[in-house]
């Protein structure tokens, strides 16, 4: 069995063990005034803090920033929490990230399955939390991710509890629609096949259409663009002209959630028909559930799906990252 598919099935228990390590956190608040929050991760520990910044988004009361990269905003202090997620514990710019947040005396804390970021952890006494290991596949462990970032933030008193209840029906509802789900995702994945996907959604949800994109690139070895209401509004929706061959290869997807702006939803209907007349029928995506969080869920299962079936009709393997594996074998030639 392919261990993309074991992973994508196992999904909602995923997510109920996830929360069973939050639960069991033994995390103090940081003694210093805590007034930002960084969070540096790469790939698929990466999106898991972009979910949880658009997840939190107005609900925090101090500001949180998503950092990719070997550096650290210059504004990183003492009165930092400062977040290292890797899943492996060898991300080579996360690693970078967390050593000079170290500099600056932030409050650092890690999360990993293992690795070198572990024993930094260990070396100089930090809050660590440790996700189950023995996946080549980080992608595939953002239910673990994206809970272990929300209950450290649950922990420190920065949000509120209501993620767990909300975890726990997200769990029965995807349990009891998983039929469904799969048949949505295989449909859709035909109409993907041979087209490039062009994800468009609320500014709100823009880590869910990225974490998309990265699934489509990782797993069905296909390219994909995303940009966002009302951003597209201002540039991008000129551009839908050239080059002309390019317009009828192109597949439109608006994503959705209860929470997008009213004036979005104006938007993206008046441009339904504009893009329609130069490409193809646009594909919607409506995520399901109570809260934003549980729609989310909906929408990280449906798409994960999406991505697994896609790459069968690609006619390629969803586990292999050829490409990643390559890079990062020459990059060990020239440390």
């Amino acid at each position: 069995m392919s261990t993309t598919k074991k992973y994508i099935e196992g999904f909602t228990r995923q997510l109920a063990e996830a929360l069973k390590i939050g639960e069991g956190l033994d995390l103090v608040r940081p003694g210093s005034d805590i007034r930002n929050i960084v969070i540096a991760g790469m790939g698929g520990s990466g999106i898991g803090a972009n979910l949880v910044d658009s997840l939190t988004f107005g609900r925090i009361p101090i500001p949180m920033t998503v950092v990719k990269s070997y550096n650290i905003p210059q504004f990183v202090s003492p009165h930092t929490l400062f977040v290292a997620s890797s899943y492996s514990g060898n991300t080579e710019e996360t690693i970078a990230a967390l050593n000079k947040a170290l500099l600056k005396r932030a409050h650092c804390i890690v999360i990993a399955s293992g690795g070198k970021i572990l024993d930094i952890a260990r070396e100089y006494n930090l809050f660590y939390i440790q996700l189950p290991a023995g996946s080549d596949s980080p992608r595939a462990m953002l239910g673990y991710n994206m809970i272990a970032l929300l209950s450290l933030l649950y922990h420190t008193n920065l949000i509120g509890s209501a993620f767990i209840k909300e975890t726990e029906n997200a769990i029965e509802f995807l349990n009891r629609g998983e039929k469904g789900i799969q048949s949505e995702a295989e449909l859709i994945a035909k109409k993907l096949k041979g087209r490039l996907p062009i994800i468009y959604c609320d500014q709100r949800l823009h880590a869910m259409a990225l974490r998309f994109q990265q699934q489509i690139n990782e797993n069905s070895k296909q390219f994909a663009h995303v940009n966002t209401f009302p951003e597209m509004n201002h540039n991008e929706l000129v551009g839908w002209k050239f080059p002309e061959p390019l317009m009828p290869m192109l597949q439109p997807i608006y994503m959705y959630s209860d929470h997008d702006h009213e004036r979005v939803e104006k938007r993206m209907e008046i441009c339904r028909d504009l893009l329609e007349k130069k490409s193809n029928p646009i594909i919607d995506m409506i995520g399901e559930g109570a809260s934003l969080l549980e729609q989310y869920y909906y929408l990280i299962h449906l798409t994960d799906w999406i991505s697994f079936y896609l790459a069968k009709e690609n006619g390629v393997d969803p586990d292999t990252i050829e490409p990643i594996v390559y890079l990062k074998s020459e990059l060990e030639k020239i440390k």
